[in-house]
C-alpha cells in the first residue's frame, strides 16, 4: 500500500471512528471536501466551529489545516488563535489527531471567560435595536443564555445535561473505550481465496466495553459492515481470580466463532478482541474457510505480539536437555 493510500485509509477510519463516538450528525461534510465539527454541539448557542481540511500527507507528515470560529462571532481573534495554536502543537507525524482536537476544545469551552462573551453579545443587542423587535429579542435571548453559562446555576446544569443527551446516547464509559480503541485498533492485510476475501482486525480489550467499542467502531465502516460474516472472539484475563472472561460470535458462520476463540486459547493470547471479516465470493470453500479465518487472525495476533511470548517460551522449553 502506497503512502497516500495508507493516509486515505487512516483518514476514512478516523472519520468512521468520530461518527461512532459523536454520532453521524456531528460531522458535517462541506462542499469543499472539508469537515466541520460543532463544539460542544450544534444545538448549543453559542458554540465553536472547527473546520478542517485533510491534506493527502495527513497523518503521515502534516496536520489537518484548521479554521476556528464561533457561532455568534463573540470571541476575539486572540482567543481563537490561541486555541488553534494549542491544536496545531499537539500534532505528531504518523498519528491521527482529530479526536484529541475535539476533546481539547470541549474541555476548554467551559473555561472561556463568560464575561467577555456577554460583553460582546450585549453590544450586539444595542446594534440590533434599530433592526426591529424580532432581532432585538433574538439578541437578548442570546445574552441571557451566555450569562447562564457563567452563573453556575441550574440553567447551566440543565444545558450540560441536554448536551450530553445529544452525544449519541453513549455513556461515559463507552465513550472512553471508543477513544482507546480508535487509538489502538489494527487491521490486517486482506487476502483472497477462490473469490472469498478475508481480513482480520484486533484491539486490546481489558473489559467487555472494549469489545463493544471495537464492534461499534468496525461496523461504522461501510465495507466491514457489508461483509458476509464478521466473526469475533475475545479473551480477557481476570487477574484477581486467575480466570478468563471469554466468548465468541459466529455472525452466521456456524462454529467459526468457537474456533477463533480456541485459537486465542491455544496461543494463550490475552486481553485482546479479534474480528475476522469474510466477504463471500460465490464459491463454497467447505472446511477450508475455517483455516483461512484462523490464519488471518493468527497472522495479525503474531504481528502485534500477542502470541510471540508463548511461542518463544515453548521453543525454549523444547530445547532444554538437548545436546548441541
Amino acid at each position: 500500500m502506497s503512502g497516500q493510500d495508507s493516509n486515505r485509509q487512516q483518514q476514512a477510519d478516523e472519520l468512521c471512528a468520530l461518527q461512532a463516538i459523536y454520532g453521524e450528525d456531528a460531522v458535517q461534510l462541506l462542499d469543499t471536501g472539508s469537515l466541520r465539527f460543532a463544539i460542544p454541539d450544534a444545538a448549543s448557542a453559542p458554540h465553536l466551529q472547527l473546520t478542517v481540511h485533510l491534506p493527502e500527507s495527513y497523518p503521515a507528515e502534516h496536520p489537518p489545516v484548521l479554521q476556528l470560529s464561533d457561532s455568534c462571532n463573540c470571541l476575539s481573534e486572540d482567543v481563537l488563535s490561541g486555541l488553534a495554536r494549542d491544536l496545531e502543537s499537539s500534532f505528531k507525524a504518523g498519528e491521527v489527531v482529530l479526536w484529541q482536537w475535539i476533546e481539547h476544545l470541549r474541555e476548554q469551552w467551559p473555561t472561556i471567560d463568560p464575561q467577555q462573551l456577554t460583553s460582546d453579545a450585549t453590544a450586539a443587542v444595542v446594534e440590533a435595536a434599530a433592526a426591529g423587535t424580532d432581532s432585538l429579542l433574538a439578541a437578548e435571548l442570546q445574552v441571557a443564555e451566555l450569562e447562564d453559562r457563567g452563573s453556575g446555576g441550574d440553567q447551566q446544569q440543565k444545558q450540560q445535561q441536554q448536551q450530553q443527551a445529544t452525544r449519541t446516547g453513549q455513556d461515559d464509559e463507552l465513550q472512553a473505550a471508543l477513544a482507546e480503541v480508535v487509538a489502538a485498533v489494527v487491521h490486517g492485510e486482506p487476502f483472497t481465496e477462490k473469490r472469498s476475501t478475508f481480513q482480520a482486525h484486533l484491539a486490546p480489550a481489558t473489559s467487555l466495553v472494549h469489545v463493544e467499542a471495537l464492534m461499534e467502531l468496525l461496523l461504522q465502516n461501510n465495507k466491514i459492515r457489508g461483509a458476509t460474516h464478521n466473526i469475533m472472539a475475545y479473551r480477557i484475563e481476570q487477574s484477581e481470580r486467575s480466570t478468563f472472561l471469554q466468548d465468541s460470535d459466529d455472525d452466521g458462520e456456524q462454529a467459526a466463532g468457537s474456533r477463533l476463540l480456541h485459537l486465542l486459547q491455544v496461543t494463550d493470547s490475552r486481553n485482546v478482541c479479534v474480528v475476522v471479516s469474510r466477504w463471500f465470493g460465490g464459491i463454497h470453500l467447505g472446511p477450508a474457510r475455517f483455516t483461512h479465518i484462523n490464519n488471518a487472525a493468527r497472522e495479525l495476533l503474531d504481528a502485534c505480539g500477542y502470541i510471540a511470548a508463548r511461542d518463544n517460551a515453548n521453543r525454549g522449553s523444547s530445547g532444554k536437555g538437548k545436546k548441541r
